[in-house]
This record gives C-alpha cells, structure tokens and sequence, in this order.
C-alpha cells in the first residue's frame, strides 16, 4: 500500500497526494473565528500529534486549551486563518515583539496543501517588514520536519508545562534572514 504523504508518480508526472482544496482565503482573524480556530487546535492536537506524544499528553495538551484562549489572542496577536467554504482550516499567531511564532496548525485532511508553509512566510515577511534579523518557535515533535524543510535550525529541547501539570516536550528552532545588502 503507498503512503499517501509521498509523491505519486504517473506517467513521468508528479502528482500531489494531498487533498484538493478550492483556493483557500488567508485574512486576519476576528473575533468570530475563536471556535473555528479551537476546532482546528483540538482536531490538530488529537490526530496529528499522537504520532511523537503518549495518549495521556496529547489528551491533557487537548483538554488544556478552552475557546476562550483564542478569543483573548486573537484581540491581542496577529493571527492568520485560512478558510474555505466558510471553514477555518489552518490558523497561526505571531507575537512580534518577539519574533516568535505562538502557533501553527493546520486541520487533518488539509495538511501538505501548502497551507502552513503561506502562513508561516506570512509571518516571516511581517518580521522581515519589522526590521526582524530571526524568527523562532517552540516546535512540537511532529513538526519538526516542517520547520526544518523551511530553513528552521534546532536549538534545544524544552519543555512545555500545561496548567494540570503535565510537561511536553517540544523543540526551540529558529531561522536568521539574510542581511539586506
């Protein structure tokens, strides 16, 4: 059986396994989106994330994070949704002030589209405009290879500590721009 995450070839011709999705619309979140985008977190965290995280991790990161979350961050950090058919379907913030990105997650069904890889250039071109030099991000485990495919380097191993306790491992990357000459 072929894994539907690598290429298919046909014919001499590459062809994307990935879903086919009708041009996604990529805008600033409101107010409105915050359960679309917990719906994309939760969705994210329960299908994708077991593949690097033990059951009772990935149920407690799931249970750690309520709506209202995003509700406050969305007012208070630049988030980015993509959108189709009226569905958020990949979301992403970004704190600025310290060139980092807070988060970065796509819904099952729509990974390898090409859709963390816009909103994350996305947010590299808002450092860039900053005058940013780096970017960096607490990396979970299964994204890894992700960040790193965009130009990301590891720097450590942390930890993240959820409000019941439980610690995650995660990975600390970051990318330097080059110097505008």
């Amino acid at each position: 059986m072929h894994d539907v995450r690598e290429p298919v070839r046909h014919k001499d011709t590459e062809v994307n396994s990935a879903p086919q999705i009708q041009r996604p619309v990529i805008r600033r979140a409101k107010a409105g989106d915050r359960d679309g985008i917990w719906t994309v977190f939760l969705t994210s965290v329960l299908e994708q994330c077991g593949t690097h995280y033990e059951r009772d991790e990935v149920l407690a990161w799931a249970s750690s994070v309520e709506p209202e979350t995003f509700g406050g961050s969305i007012l208070t950090l630049p988030t980015l949704v993509a959108e189709e058919a009226d569905r958020i379907i990949a979301f992403g913030q970004f704190n600025p002030e310290q060139a980092e990105v807070m988060a970065l997650f796509v819904a099952p069904g729509f990974t390898g589209c090409g859709l963390g890889r816009t909103l994350l250039r996305m947010f590299e071109e808002m450092a860039l405009e900053k005058g940013t030099s780096w970017m960096q991000m607490g990396s979970t485990l299964n994204a890894v290879a992700f960040f790193e495919k965009e130009g990301y380097k590891q720097a450590r191993m942390e930890q993240l500590q959820l409000a019941d306790g439980t610690t995650l491992p995660r990975i600390r990357m970051s990318k330097s721009f080059p110097e505008k000459g």
